[in-house]
């Protein structure tokens, strides 16, 4: 199945801010966000070599640990954000682009990071 998902400008963004969230999540958290910062940076190197798929499944991983994390500070925020991941692979499993990229820019929204202007 092909697909036509191509990952969000601000997820390079996000990767390199993830430091912040760190302030806030606490230094126990380090590791999940670690894994958050790995699976991203996976996912631009997989669309990179041309893996779609690949690509949008690491995304859909990191979103689900980024939920995870959240559940600990607030789980109302936690809640929106496991049902963005759910929503991202649902859609993913469909292959609906525009959810894809609809649900991805939930998930960026709520992150704090914002959008990077393509030159």
């Amino acid at each position: 199945m092909a697909h036509a998902y191509e990952p969000p400008p601000a997820l390079a963004t996000l990767i390199t801010r993830l430091g912040e969230l760190a302030v806030v999540v606490g230094p126990a958290a380090a590791p999940r966000l670690d894994a958050v910062r790995d699976g991203l940076a996976r996912a631009l190197g997989l669309e990179a070599r041309g893996d779609v798929p690949g690509a949008m499944q690491a995304i859909g991983g990191a979103m689900r640990e980024l939920a995870a994390i959240a559940a600990a500070l607030d789980p109302a925020e936690a809640a929106v954000m496991r049902a963005a991941a759910e929503q991202f692979g649902a859609a993913m499993r469909r292959g609906e682009a525009g959810e894809m990229r609809r649900t991805s820019e939930i998930m960026r929204e709520r992150s704090g990071a914002r959008p990077v202007e393509k030159k």
